[in-house]
């Protein structure tokens, strides 16, 4: 398989780097692991950096048969814990569109993209990557800033209801279905979407079990 992993920082994926004795030089190389080519691209953080960077690459390099996101994520809900690791299966924009008062209105309930205008079905953008993992599977909410206010947080859970929080996942999943590239995102549970208090984050650990999933996944394909 020719094989796209993108993450948003070195730092997501510095166990894969040390394992397989990898020098990172520039935003994308290549190595080949187990009769697979693989392609690392880092797209830098948010949801500019992750289309920008994808786009400007796939335009030039589109015959993957499968793109990879991996990366940490906030978690709505304490149904998961610090370090888990999940399978977004879906995901969905979640602050493009307007403010009515308090209300925020969607892109889609604005009426300018309609909720099964390609690439969308149902208001979502789906994984269709066909792969029996034992992961939780999970709703992706990607987001230009993290949500960190008690208000906004219970509006937005109320809004979406959606697992995760992210600042690429959406961006990531809406190119490759442009460019009609299979799709798999993994994400490790960092730390729980609340008033931001980085002293109940857990990055090391989110980042090390990515990587451990990561890993075995690549080498079992």
């Amino acid at each position: 398989m020719n094989i796209l992993l993108v993450a948003a920082t070195t730092e997501e994926l510095n166990p894969f780097f040390e394992k397989y004795n990898l020098v990172v030089e520039g935003n994308f190389f290549t190595f080949n692991i187990s009769n697979h080519s693989f392609t690392i691209l880092i797209t830098g953080v948010g949801m500019v950096a992750a289309t920008f960077h994808l786009t400007k690459f796939l335009s030039a390099n589109h015959s993957y048969d499968l793109a990879i996101n991996a990366g940490i994520a906030g978690a709505f809900s304490s149904d998961m814990k610090i370090g888990d690791v999940v399978n977004v299966i879906d995901e969905m924009f979640g602050d493009i569109g307007a403010e009515d008062g308090e209300d925020f209105i969607s892109i889609l309930e604005l009426g300018f993209v309609k909720e099964n205008e390609f690439p969308f079905l149902n208001g979502k953008l789906k994984s269709e990557f066909a792969n029996d993992n034992e992961l939780k599977k999970v709703s992706g909410l990607t987001v230009n800033t993290s949500h960190g206010n008690t208000s906004s947080i219970e509006k937005v859970k109320k809004k979406f209801n959606a697992d995760v929080e992210s600042m690429e996942g959406a961006a990531f999943a809406f190119c490759c279905a442009q460019f009609k590239i299979q799709w798999i995102e993994i994400r490790s549970i960092s730390n729980y979407i609340e008033r931001r208090d980085k002293s109940k984050w857990n990055i090391p650990v989110a980042i090390n079990n990515l990587n451990d999933w990561l890993m075995n996944f690549i080498e079992t394909l």
